[in-house]
């Protein structure tokens, strides 16, 4: 019968156990580590807290009459892209909305909020032409 082998910091190599038993990925890192502080969420919400302003790629959740969704498939996609759009929505409005989709688009549809959506940071103001003379050019749009 054989006696056996127990492993100690004594009879072997720890680094050349772990090189041989390791994945060892040698190829040129795609990370762009020039992008790594304004990838980080504390960076995220901290310039979220002093200014207001949400990252420009963040796409807010849209309303809209979508009576025109051909079939199921569709409906259930535009209803999934559009939770995955609030999950982006950052948690403490989220809250204020006690993180129910509907209530927040409800929030964004009625026109009497408009100025409180303004200092969430949810809607974007468009700059007033002063040659449209229109008075729509001075209202805020939904951020898209």
């Amino acid at each position: 019968m054989s006696v056996p082998f127990l492993r100690s910091a004594y009879n072997y190599d720890r680094d050349l156990a772990s090189v041989e038993t390791s994945l060892v990925c040698e190829d040129e890192s795609l990370a762009i580590q020039s992008a790594a502080e304004e990838a980080d969420i504390n960076t995220i919400v901290r310039r979220f807290g002093l200014t207001g302003q949400l990252p420009d790629q963040v796409a807010m959740p849209r309303s809209g009459d979508f009576t025109g969704v051909p079939d199921f498939h569709s409906a259930m996609n535009l209803i999934r892209t559009t939770q995955e759009e609030f999950l982006r929505v950052p948690a403490q409005i989220r809250a204020r909305f006690e993180n129910d989709p509907q209530r927040f688009m409800e929030f964004l549809e009625d026109e009497g909020n408009r100025e409180e959506a303004h200092k969430m940071g949810l809607l974007k103001s468009v700059p007033v032409e002063a040659a449209s003379g229109t008075p729509d050019a001075a209202a805020p749009s939904k951020a898209q």
